[in-house]
């Protein structure tokens, strides 16, 4: 990767002496940020340019090229590849469309130069892009035009979309931020996000990694390399909507889309996601002050109504206002002049007129032991207040440094002064509360979270034994359950999905508890399936392929004796057979004979025990594309889709995870025991979910697993799987050679 920014030497492919081309900015560009290697031109036709030759090919240049970057009409591109690999040219930049994104055409073309580069073993970046920049090597390779007044700092952008990519530079320069590096990636055929973000953790002159996605090229190495990260990553992904919905088979597909999935994986690997541009600019502001190790903030304000919504604002994040020390309070009161202000956290200051006090009262809050972090809040005009304002904050950027804890600064002023401070003041400065406060929960948020990745990675990487799901790192080498394996062998044979039956051993199988059921093919084997289990009972639907059961008719609950049986056995049958299809509904798709019930004559049902009063969840997994295996939890039965009050993690997860995961869910509370009921089991539920993300993760077969619901009991009763639905990828087709020759 370090040819892509620190080259010797750099071919310009595409350039003419024409006013409109386009390569010729990329060449005015490496002069303008004054690259410190050779350019060489290449073009159709020979000439002079910025008092350089034109070469024809870059088969005619006699010295060593680093990289080359090509910008001509994509069908040239094998071509000039071509003479690029013998050249001994192993770093290109394809800035020129025209790929993949235009078409089928398009598509063939880059197979076509995926298929040169592996001939020479080129590594390119691209096509669609617009090109890499570093500014310590003065290499700007993109056709837009730039002028050299960025400044040169330690945030390092990959971007996939050039625009985006431009906005965060320009961004970037208006808020006063340094760059180390930029690459535009394009389509990423080749050099990905993965690649570069290995490259940049271990680049010196890189402090914090941004990276802009509308698609992840390999999930699952992403957060491996992430976890490994000192850095910041902040990643935005965008291209949010998702592909799953249309094909989801159970609950757990259709809740778990994929921005939820990535949104999961993100937090998991300790990256930070950015949603807007006022995120990105808040974080890049406040990442390269110290860190916010804690929750207790203190505000101080010349103004009581900007220290009133720094407050609520602080509130709203999550933050507490540190109780402060009472002697150092009074020590603030000896200068105030009217006396009128009782101190307290937010410390109104507005009675208080002397610069020097204010750095005092600020070195004295970060000396306590109980502040994480301070705001400062100050309103003044430039003309008259302007100078010993800018020393006094030069003198917030030491003591925060100092006492190694972030002074978030919010200053009221004119537009003029904020500027100019922007420009001149190596420090971040915020111009309203809201800003500065969220920045700081940003900063908190992302370390607190930062520190629990490398925490667990560490144990992992000292006792894999505590890691209680283990998952893809340790299941090729774990044996597989051999009732769950023979199970899924035969339903690969025969084409299909386990039945219910099937599901519940398999949950048993992995020690999920599974409630009590009994097969029923007609009436009178429900009525003697009941008398086994004892009344009251449950009578549902046998179906696999029926998800909404109630909204068909297809659940009977308390069945008291064997006379209401025959009775609710009757009317379902009636319901769900001799109802006019137009009023057979499942949601939206009309309940055809396809999407029935199994067995041989379509009528079995399904017997368990009425419990006691207890709470539905769904419990479920999913091999995701991209990052592979996950887990679903979240609030279950009839009104989940509607709720959607779900968390997901990928697996593998550690043993402390499966809690966390349920004390995000809005509902916890009822879990809890909410309104004078009991606490339920949440234990019971922690377990299956360990158990769940395990079977997930051995068996690779599986696309979609649903418990819904996972019945929990009130402390101590335990948790149950009532239903059971898991999904195969459909077996592949064995592909017979046949020798036509032979006959």
């Amino acid at each position: 990767m370090e040819n892509f920014f620190n080259p010797k030497s750099v071919a310009v492919i595409g350039v003419s002496e024409s006013p409109a081309n386009m390569a010729k900015n990329i060449v005015g560009n490496l002069i303008e940020f004054g690259f410190k290697g050779i350019i060489y031109q290449v073009g159709k036709t020979e000439g002079t340019l910025f008092s350089r030759k034109i070469y024809r090919s870059v088969l005619e240049i006699e010295d060593k090229i680093d990289l080359a970057v090509i910008l001509t009409p994509a069908a040239a591109i094998p071509q000039l590849m071509e003479e690029c690999g013998k050249k001994n040219i192993h770093n290109i930049v394809i800035e020129s469309a025209g790929f993949g994104e235009f078409g089928e055409k398009g598509k063939e073309l880059e197979k076509t130069i995926l298929k040169i580069a592996k001939k020479y073993n080129i590594r390119f970046i691209g096509p669609n892009c617009i090109g890499t920049m570093d500014l310590a090597s003065g290499l700007a390779t993109s056709f837009v035009s730039f002028k050299n007044t960025f400044k040169r700092d330690g945030i390092s952008i990959v971007s996939q979309s050039g625009g985006v990519g431009f906005s965060y530079i320009t961004t970037l320069a208006s808020e006063n931020l340094g760059i180390s590096k930029f690459a535009s990636i394009g389509n990423k055929l080749n050099v990905n996000e993965n690649d570069l973000l290995e490259y940049l953790i271990d680049d010196p002159e890189t402090k914090i990694i941004c990276i802009y996605l509308e698609g992840i090229s390999n999930g699952r190495k992403l957060l491996e390399i992430a976890k490994r990260s000192p850095k910041p990553v902040l990643v935005q992904k965008a291209n949010t909507g998702s592909h799953a919905k249309s094909i989801a088979e159970s609950h757990t597909a259709a809740l778990s889309s994929d921005d939820k999935v990535v949104d999961a994986a993100l937090k998991q690997s300790g990256i930070a996601r950015i949603l807007d541009r006022e995120t990105l600019v808040n974080y890049l502001k406040i990442m390269p002050l110290p860190k916010m190790r804690g929750n207790k903030l203190a505000i101080i304000s010349r103004s009581g109504g900007h220290a009133i919504i720094a407050a609520d604002v602080s509130e709203q994040e999550g933050f507490e206002l540190a109780a402060l020390n009472k002697n150092f309070l009074h020590d603030i009161e000896k200068h105030l002049r009217a006396k009128v202000i009782r101190l307290t956290n937010p410390i109104d200051i507005g009675d208080l007129f002397d610069y020097g006090v204010y750095a005092e009262i600020i070195e004295k809050t970060l000396k306590q032991p109980n502040i994480d972090g301070v705001v400062f809040m100050h309103a003044y005009f430039s003309e008259t207040e302007g100078t010993p304002s800018r020393v006094l904050f030069n003198k917030i950027k030491d003591l925060s440094y100092k006492y190694d804890k972030p002074v978030g600064i919010c200053i009221a002023t004119d537009e003029d002064e904020f500027s100019r401070l922007r420009k001149e003041l190596d420090y971040p400065l915020f111009n309203v509360p809201s800003a500065v406060v969220r920045a700081l929960a940003l900063s908190r948020d992302f370390y607190l979270k930062r520190s629990s990745v490398i925490a667990r990675s560490e144990v992992t990487k000292q006792s894999p034994a505590n890691n209680c799901t283990q998952g893809i790192a340790t299941a090729a080498s774990r044996p597989r359950n051999d009732k769950t394996a023979k199970i899924l062998r035969t339903c690969l044979s025969q084409k299909r999905n386990p039945s219910f039956q099937e599901g519940m051993e398999i949950f048993k199988a992995y020690g999920i508890p599974i409630v009590k059921t009994i097969q029923a093919k007609n009436a009178d084997e429900a009525v003697r399936a009941a008398a086994k289990i004892g009344y009251p009972v449950v009578m549902k639907i046998s179906s696999q392929k029926i998800s909404h059961k109630t909204d068909v008719g297809g659940v009977k609950l308390n069945i008291k004796n064997e006379s209401q049986l025959r009775e609710e056995h009757k009317a379902m049958m009636k319901t769900l057979f001799q109802t006019p299809s137009s009023l057979r509904k499942q949601g939206s798709r009309a309940l055809t004979r396809d999407s029935r019930l199994r067995g041989n004559d379509n009528r079995e049902v399904i017997i368990q025990p009425m419990l006691k009063k207890g709470w539905e969840l769904i419990l479920g997994a999913k091999q995701d594309p991209n990052f592979g295996p996950v887990v679903l939890a979240g609030l279950g039965g009839i009104f989940v889709e509607i709720f959607k009050d779900t968390t997901i993690r990928v697996v593998p997860i550690d043993k402390d995870e499966p809690a966390k995961m349920l004390s995000e869910l809005k509902g916890y509370a009822i879990l809890q025991g909410a309104r004078g009921d009991k606490p339920y089991d949440i234990k019971a539920a922690e377990a299956a979910i360990s158990k769940l993300a395990r079977l997930i993760a051995d068996f690779p077969e599986i696309k979609e697993i649903d418990i819904n619901p996972f019945y929990v009991l009130h402390k101590g009763g335990g948790g149950f799987a009532l239903d059971a639905r898991v999904i195969l990828f459909a077996p592949r087709p064995v592909k017979i050679k046949i020798d036509r020759k032979a006959g």
